[in-house]
């Protein structure tokens, strides 16, 4: 079965500078979760996997310092990449972008040894829909799925953003969803999604999120013995909650118990701010996948302190709540619509988004009994190598790309 993929993740040679590149706004969740999905297509039998990739950077000179993206080539186990090159400079980006991801989809078409071909995509993206749309001809049997971790209609209402910039994301974001609407198949990671697409029951599945279980280390045991670690990974929004977690924390006053938050966002110098002032939080700033495996490994309490308030929240699904429950920690969060009642059983939720009633829920983890509470956690982290490996749920996926 011939699949190419194609995403926005950063290739290796992008992937040592992207952070310092792009002025510390860098951020890894999506990164990592294509990383995953691509790791399930390789694990597949009979699978003919090219992968291209759009670098995801923001653009020279406000927020980049790189004026030209380089373009790469090359392989990895087994399987041929190519990263695409383009002007980075803001006007030009988008223009150079569509032009060279075009010609480069034709190349790879081509290399296939038959014309029957799935193409996958990561993430609805207007140029790598515009780029996608203009390469396919008539000729041969390709069928386009794209995957869709965030709704484009959703995206200005996250970023709630205003002005002229405002009306340009606007425009972009509706173009983007108008493309969306002409692939063939879809992978939501809610039911709700389908509010948009109005796909047929045969031509989408619903996959809330994956983990790469064959190449994560185990968790090291606990060796801060005594105290509680309350940690939060990710991308620092104020929209998130980070915030008010870190208010929860404050006004908690929790006895032997610290609060670490690692990075990158608008909320970082608010963030790195609240830890001077208070020993008991510690910020680390952006941190790689491996850095963050190793906080969760200390920690004792894993925080998303996202709120169900937002449109979007009906179509999200927070990838760190598979990432949390697989370190085998209790973890806390708010009850979203988007969430399966299959994870209730897994997840500490507080009664309300309040202030207080995070800090009675966050008290209850800790006073809670250590082995039922181990016994929980270990519970979720086998339900979710069980049912949420990148093998199985890319088996899927590949099912419907060529159903």
């Amino acid at each position: 079965m011939n699949v190419l993929y194609i995403g926005r993740f950063y290739p290796p040679h992008l992937l040592k500078s992207i952070a310092s590149d792009s002025f510390g706004k860098a951020s890894f969740a999506n990164h990592n979760f294509e990383l995953s999905i691509l790791s399930g297509l390789q694990q597949l039998d009979n699978i003919n996997l090219r992968v291209i990739t759009l670098p995801r950077t923001y653009s020279f000179p406000h927020n980049n310092k790189k004026a030209y993206i380089t373009p790469d080539k090359y392989e990895l186990d087994g399987v041929q990449y190519n990263s695409v090159g383009f002007c980075n400079i803001v006007g030009l980006n988008k223009i150079s972008m569509i032009q060279n991801l075009k010609n480069i989809i034709k190349k790879e078409i081509l290399e296939f040894d038959d014309n029957e071909i799935a193409i996958i995509v990561n993430t609805p993206s207007y140029e790598i829909s515009k780029a996608l749309f203009k390469a396919l001809d008539s000729n041969g049997k390709i069928t386009t799925t794209l995957i869709v971790p965030d709704v484009p209609e959703c995206l200005v209402e996250m970023d709630n953003i205003s002005s002229l910039k405002g009306k340009l994301v606007n425009y972009l974001n509706r173009r983007n969803a108008e493309l969306s609407l002409r692939y063939d198949k879809y992978v939501f990671l809610t039911e709700a999604m389908n509010d948009f697409y109005h796909a047929k029951k045969n031509d989408y599945i619903v996959m809330e999120g994956l983990i790469d279980t064959d190449k994560i280390h185990s968790y090291n045991e606990v060796t801060t013995e005594g105290k509680e670690i309350i940690l939060y990974t990710g991308t620092l929004r104020k929209i998130f909650g980070v915030m008010d977690l870190i208010e929860v924390f404050s006004k908690g006053n929790f006895k032997n118990t610290e609060l670490w938050i690692c990075g990158s966002g608008e909320a970082a110098s608010d963030i790195a701010a609240a830890a001077k002032h208070n020993n008991n939080i510690k910020f680390f700033g952006l941190v790689n996948a491996q850095e963050a495996r190793h906080l969760q490994s200390l920690a004792t309490i894993l925080a998303n302190p996202r709120s169900a308030n937002g449109r979007y929240t009906k179509y999200s699904f927070p990838s760190k709540t598979i990432e949390y429950l697989l370190a085998g920690k209790s973890v806390i969060m708010n009850r979203l619509p988007g969430i399966p009642t299959e994870y209730d059983k897994f997840l500490f939720y507080p009664d309300s988004e309040s202030t207080e009633n995070w800090i009675t829920k966050l008290n209850e983890i800790i006073e809670m009994d250590w082995n039922a509470r181990q016994e929980k956690n270990l519970s979720a982290q086998a339900y979710i190598k069980e049912n949420k490996s990148a093998k199985k749920q890319c088996s899927r996926i590949i099912q419907l790309a060529f159903k």
